[in-house]
């Protein structure tokens, strides 16, 4: 099919676009290499168009990636920051999670790294520094109003993240009567009632049994 360019789209347009593409694309499939062509292809525009606005096509990655990082970061600290029951905060936390842990679980990050590592190690960093820290804050929360099990906030961070990886990188085998929605949420819901305390416990059937 021949490039249809779009007449009169600046380039602020044409690079929302572009990125909106991307980030879709990392959503639903996690980091999958990809050339230049295709996204043209796939957006029916020339890639000298896309060349217009990017120079690269990792700087059209890394934008993508940084985009889909502050997303969700933005998203925890309003969860964070308002005034509800920590168990309810882990429950919306969940929302977020299963939105952009395809793009961000560990098979997705290795795949991009043998690619671009620095992108990899810039996600890496970033759980790190900036989302592994509003976790602990919440579940340090969770402990201290006798919610949350007393266990180290790291191996809880590790059996979800290993737990919920595996779901996001099946998603595409169709071996299960199940969606990904509904195995994502079934996974979390079990791991959640797994560190909780009895009161947390009872909130938690609450709030569930009122979705």
């Amino acid at each position: 099919m021949k490039p249809i360019e779009i007449i009169n789209q600046n380039e602020d347009q044409l690079k929302s676009r572009i990125l909106d593409h991307i980030e879709k694309k990392l959503s639903t499939q996690g980091f999958r290499n990809f050339t230049v062509d295709q996204i043209a292809n796939e957006l029916h525009i020339s890639k000298k168009t896309i060349y217009k606005t990017f120079r690269t096509k990792e700087e059209i990655i890394r934008s993508a990636i940084i985009n889909q990082l502050n997303n969700p970061y933005r998203y925890l600290i309003n969860i964070i920051e308002e005034e509800r029951n920590t168990v309810k905060k882990f429950i919306e936390l969940s929302k977020i999670v299963e939105q952009y842990y395809s793009a961000f679980n560990e098979i997705s990050i290795e795949r991009l790294r043998y690619d671009f590592r620095d992108l990899a190690d810039y996600i890496e960093q970033f759980r790190i520094h900036h989302i592994n820290p509003l976790i602990n804050r919440l579940l340090k929360d969770g402990k201290e109003k006798e919610l949350i099990l007393d266990i180290p906030d790291e191996i809880i961070i590790k059996v979800f993240t290993s737990a919920l990886g595996a779901i996001a990188t099946s998603k595409s085998d169709n071996l299960s009567n199940y969606s990904y929605h509904q195995e994502f949420r079934l996974t979390f819901n079990i791991l959640l009632n797994g560190i909780l305390k009895e009161k947390g416990k009872k909130i938690f059937n609450q709030t569930i049994n009122k979705m």
